[in-house]
């Protein structure tokens, strides 16, 4: 039987292992390096579309950054923000196969090569961004710049990400980038 100095030290010793990793997590997934594009040939919103990524989308297009946007949705589901957003001149709506970040950066490598494109302004909600550069850098041909957005995210939503993006990145980083073949 441990004795309540050893407990204190176990505890002690887990609070500090959870902070460092809250620690260490914040500036990659809570406070990633903002970007902002001063020109780009397409707007590209990666999925799921949510309204504060398409009012993202409506503002770069409204600030002179491309005049065309690219939007990610799935191949079902609710996608309300998606209606109003894909009827309007100047969008084209898609569904990458697989509806993953790598499917996202293969169907932009597409729609690049069909349309000439080379740059991007990719839009994503904030604890992605790090693992999005990272994706488009090593998948996109072309030069991407990945903007966040803050969606509402509850305590227990963060201490999801942390794990979900954390093992996502692990995954970006032991496999290979999507290809039109895998489609």
């Amino acid at each position: 039987m441990r004795s309540r100095r050893e407990w204190w030290a176990v505890i002690t010793a887990a609070v500090l292992s959870v902070l460092a990793v809250v620690a260490a997590g914040l500036p990659v997934y809570a406070f990633p390096a903002e970007q902002r594009p001063d020109r780009a040939d397409v707007i590209f919103i990666i999925g799921p579309i949510t309204k504060a990524r398409a009012q993202m989308a409506e503002q770069l297009r409204a600030d002179g950054v491309s005049d065309r946007i690219l939007v990610s949705i799935p191949a079902a589901g609710p996608q309300w923000a998606a209606k109003k957003l894909c009827a309007q001149d100047g969008v084209v709506c898609r569904h990458p196969e697989p509806f993953t970040t790598k499917g996202e950066a293969a169907m932009l490598t597409e729609y690049a090569r069909e349309e000439g494109l080379s740059t991007a302004a990719v839009i994503t909600f904030t604890p992605h961004v790090a693992r999005t550069r990272y994706t488009f850098g090593r998948c996109f041909p072309g030069e991407s710049t990945v903007v966040g957005v803050d969606d509402p995210i509850s305590p227990i939503g963060w201490i999801y990400q942390y794990a979900y993006q954390t093992a996502a990145f692990v995954k970006a980083a032991v496999t290979p980038c999507a290809t039109l073949a895998d489609q």
